[in-house]
């Protein structure tokens, strides 16, 4: 076993409790089975990024991070194209493999409480940190079958993860604490593609090349779907912030259907067929609903990323002046998300920039530029980008993962 996570409940100022973890390290594990290594600790004061250096072991620095905003905590912080400046590349962590290979990230996702996040690899491994501190914790080896889609279930203990290997199309439900899957989900006939779970229970949704959505509840003592949806593959899947929704799309179609939760045997309650002159068929690759529940953002591969209506369906903005990323052989997380109040949309682009864009106070049908953007260390390899539900901190990540943090220079 590579740890030990002890949950104790603790009580919180907000209205449910949340869980606290306490990572307890083997003295073996510390000495011996690091392999992951800090390729960068940046100084975080000098907005030109000049200044960084090399570190073989994670030292924090306690004054930067008393100077951290929560968005729990801190009510006077708001997220902004002020605000955004702040945020500046505080880690950056690359697998150490002992060679000069590259190992691309496949995708990330954080915890409820924000407190820690998972990485999956294309080396069939997955990486758990610990995200208010910025520290890497232990890696969590997958065996034969590989993963991707991995995601913390609501319990911080417990993360459901797809298989990348063609012997196995089960989705497996993996116990940290004892590092033993629990669970296994079958019924796909190919390759599962993502894997999103609910925001208000454990019920989670999972696409697959064998042209089928498929609703799972870990809670029933079944293995199988509940509920199966034919579509055409390939397709994305998100769920609404309530949790009562989900929408599923098709870049090779351009069609996009919203479905009731509770009422899948009518089918979706809303269909759209996105125009091609505004959206290119498979011009995009991910879709997501902004918090506030107004928006859905179609992640682009050509340039622009799109903004739709989430109760019509309608284009609303076009993203532009995103440099795109080459091609590569494995799966990513997506180059762009919303902010966490749904007013702004964040993009990573090949120039090295983390781009911003207001769509809160912009006129609807319009082609949108930039109205920010960080300049990211060249050390940085910024392709996937994913923000932290609860800190004000974004990760970014390709064959690197990287911190940025909100500083506070007050």
């Amino acid at each position: 076993m590579f740890f030990c996570l002890n949950a104790n409940k603790k009580k919180t100022e907000r209205k449910n409790a949340t869980w606290k973890i306490e990572i307890h390290y083997l003295v073996d594990y510390l000495k011996h089975q690091t392999n992951i290594k800090i390729i960068t600790e940046f100084f975080t004061m000098n907005k030109n990024y000049v200044n960084y250096k090399t570190a073989s072991s994670y030292q924090p620095d306690k004054s930067h991070r008393k100077k951290f905003i929560t968005n729990e905590n801190e009510r006077n912080f708001t997220f902004d194209r002020e605000s955004f400046c702040n945020f500046l590349p505080v880690k950056s962590f690359r697998l150490d493999t002992n060679t000069n290979e590259k190992i691309p990230i496949t995708s990330m996702n954080f915890h409820d409480s924000g407190e820690y996040l998972l990485s999956t690899h294309a080396n069939k491994s997955i990486e758990l940190y610990n995200a208010r501190t910025c520290q890497y914790l232990t890696n969590i080896a997958t065996k034969k079958y590989g993963c991707h889609s991995a995601i913390f279930t609501h319990s911080p203990i417990e993360l459901i993860h797809a298989s990348t290997s063609l012997e196995s199309k089960d989705i497996r439900l993996l116990n940290l604490e004892t590092n033993q899957y629990i669970r296994y989900f079958k019924g796909h006939g190919a390759l599962v593609s993502d894997v999103i779970l609910s925001p208000v229970d454990d019920t989670f949704i999972s696409s697959s090349y064998d042209e089928s959505v498929r609703v799972w509840d870990p809670r029933s003592n079944s293995s199988v779907a509940s509920a199966i949806l034919p579509v055409v593959a390939p397709n994305c899947i998100a769920y609404d912030p309530s949790g009562k929704v989900f929408g599923v799309g098709n870049p090779s179609t351009g069609e996009i259907s919203l479905y009731d939760i509770k009422n899948l045997s009518k089918g979706c309650f809303l269909f759209k067929e996105l125009d091609p002159s505004k959206i290119p068929l498979n011009s995009w690759k991910k879709l997501s609903f902004s918090n506030c529940g107004r928006y859905i953002l179609l992640d682009g591969t050509h340039g622009s990323n799109f903004v739709l209506d989430a109760f019509t369906l309608e284009t609303i903005f076009e993203l532009n002046k995103i440099q795109p990323f080459p091609n590569r052989e494995f799966a990513d997380q997506g180059n762009s998300c919303f902010s966490p109040c749904g007013n702004y949309v964040i993009s990573t682009s090949y120039d090295n920039k983390v781009l911003l864009w207001d769509i809160s106070s912009s006129l609807s049908g319009r082609n949108l530029s930039p109205i920010r953007h960080i300049a990211t260390p060249k050390e940085v390899s910024s392709r996937n980008i994913l923000f932290n539900p609860k800190y004000s901190m974004f990760v970014t990540s390709d064959d690197t993962l990287d911190f940025f943090c909100y500083i506070d220079d007050k």
